[in-house]
């Protein structure tokens, strides 16, 4: 079994709009959890305009538009609560399979 991966955009735009903070405070309450599941930085799911953006891999849940008010909600999910249905909506499913389709080239060194 494949462990999950977080994987959150901190590029310029993304990070302009807090993802470093985020990134590291999800990383915090997992880990405090006592969760396997690994953070990691990404440089860009190209969907700048909608970030801050994280993607579970292989999962495939793509949250746009986190906030650090979601963080508790999004690590719920993690821990194997519900999805965060009001930061899935925006999703483009093309752009979603092809960033996932990349992840599973192993095209990107996680």
């Amino acid at each position: 079994m494949t462990t999950l991966l977080c994987i959150v955009c901190t590029n310029i735009d993304c990070a302009s709009r807090g993802s470093p903070a985020i990134l590291e405070e999800v990383k915090a309450k997992l880990a405090a959890a006592g969760s396997p599941v690994d953070v990691k930085s990404y440089l860009c799911f190209g969907a700048c305009q909608d970030g801050p953006n994280m993607v579970l891999y292989p999962e495939g849940t793509w949250y746009m538009g986190v906030k650090q008010g979601d963080v508790d909600d999004i690590v719920g999910h993690i821990l194997g609560g519900e999805r965060v249905t009001r930061l899935t909506e925006k999703v483009d499913p093309g752009l979603r399979d092809l960033i996932l389709e990349i992840l599973e080239a192993g095209m990107i060194d996680l």
